[in-house]
């Protein structure tokens, strides 16, 4: 099994802009457990990281040791030729020419950052190779371990004289954190800076215990704002009350609101996109199309032939396309949760943020990467709302 692959500096920035929100889905004493548990049986708050020719997966579970993110689920699919690597070599005998690893999302961040830190110095000191490199191999007695390796821009150079004798700063041995000595180089290439990883070997076919939930239509769809963040609003609510209010409408609004004791507090962000796309206000719409075509049929026939639409009947139809909505309870610190992105990813990162909402089932956070090399999506769980209550919510 062989697994090899090449970053430039936009590539790692990008992977960690997308792995350092998910990583606070993780809490520290889950990633310590994985690290020193590598041979056990994957656990419910594992990452899972899935490599084939053409795309890179991630699937994770929340696993806060606060109850922020327990119950959240994050599904990411990148490409990786053209996409996320420079270049790549997988070899495999599973399915699909395809690896599939257990990985500690915290020191997968850990290890994004520090050579990100070392591309960047390598890239001021204007060094001519400042790529990363990722390699699957096994360390420690024979453990696998996903290394990072990349040149320390400070030692790099052709007429280094004194080569062999320096130590690196970038050896991680599970926690990510680099503790141990670089290699020196007798070519004149300088110092090596390497982190090490280590990751349990999964079968390929385990990864449908790692998907995203099956889900019908949802019943609102709404583009939210690039410029107008709704996590700044959601990061002042939870402070406030544990549960919050959502309520999404197909005329694009989006109403948050909160009951407590001491406020009650509503905020609107409006001028939304609606995507009837995959919706069920695309039902709505196409049975209301349906009756239109049949009452002007079953009144020309009533009539002498006249077919004219009635004005009750394009009154429905208009109604039924502006009251369609759907109002979901959600614990405030997960939603909060599943809104990070929003602080490392910038506008020009993102194409597209879709918000779905699945009545008293699920909340889905749909957000594609520009260049549209990806996708990554939350799923968070609701609460369940009766009819009745849901009526009173937005009186």
């Amino acid at each position: 099994m062989k697994f090899k692959a090449n970053l430039s500096v936009p590539h790692t920035q990008l992977l960690y802009n997308l792995i350092n929100p998910l990583s606070k889905l993780q809490s520290p004493a889950s990633s310590a457990n994985n690290s020193h548990s590598v041979s056990s049986s994957s656990s419910p708050s594992s990452t899972i990281l899935y490599l084939d020719d053409d795309k890179l997966v991630l699937s994770t579970r929340g696993s806060s040791h606060k109850n922020d993110s327990e119950g959240i689920f994050c599904f990411a699919e990148l490409i990786t030729t053209d996409g996320v690597f420079t270049s790549h070599v997988i070899d495999s005998l599973e399915n699909d020419n395809a690896i599939l690893m257990e990985i500690s999302l915290l020191q997968f961040k850990t290890a994004l950052k520090g050579v990100l830190a070392t591309q960047k110095e390598a890239n001021g000191a204007m060094v001519a190779s400042h790529e990363v490199s990722i390699k699957l191999a096994k360390r420690n007695g024979g453990v696998p371990h996903l290394c990072f390796d990349i040149r320390d821009p400070f030692t790099y150079s052709a007429n280094n004289s004194n080569h062999g004798h320096g130590h690196g700063n970038g050896h991680g041995h599970g926690n990510g954190h680099g503790n141990g000595n670089g290699n020196g180089s007798n070519d004149g290439i300088g110092i090596g800076v390497n982190y090490a990883i280590p990751v349990r070997i999964m079968r390929v076919d385990e990864l449908q215990y790692h998907v995203p939930p099956r889900l019908g239509m949802p019943d609102v769809q709404l583009g939210l704002p690039r410029d107008r963040p709704i996590r700044n609003v959601v990061e002042r609510l939870r402070g406030i009350a544990p549960h919050l209010y959502i309520e999404g409408s197909m005329r694009g609004i989006l109403t948050l609101r909160i009951d407590s004791d001491g406020a009650s507090i509503r905020t609107s962000f409006d001028k939304l996109i609606p995507i009837h796309e995959d919706c069920k206000s695309s039902q709505s719409r196409a049975r209301a199309r349906s009756q239109e075509e049949i009452e002007p049929t079953e009144q020309g026939q009533g009539q002498g032939g006249t077919t004219t639409t009635t004005a009750a009947t394009q009154q429905r139809s208009q109604t039924q396309k502006e009251h369609v909505k759907c109002t979901l309870k959600v614990d405030s610190k997960k939603l909060h949760a599943c809104l990070h992105w929003q602080a490392t990813l910038g506008i020009r990162d993102i194409s597209s943020a879709v918000l779905c909402m699945f009545e008293n089932e699920m909340l889905v956070l749909d957000v594609t990467l520009n260049p549209e090399i990806g996708r990554f999506m939350y799923y968070m769980p609701v609460h369940y709302i009766s009819t009745d209550d849901m009526d009173a919510t937005f009186d």
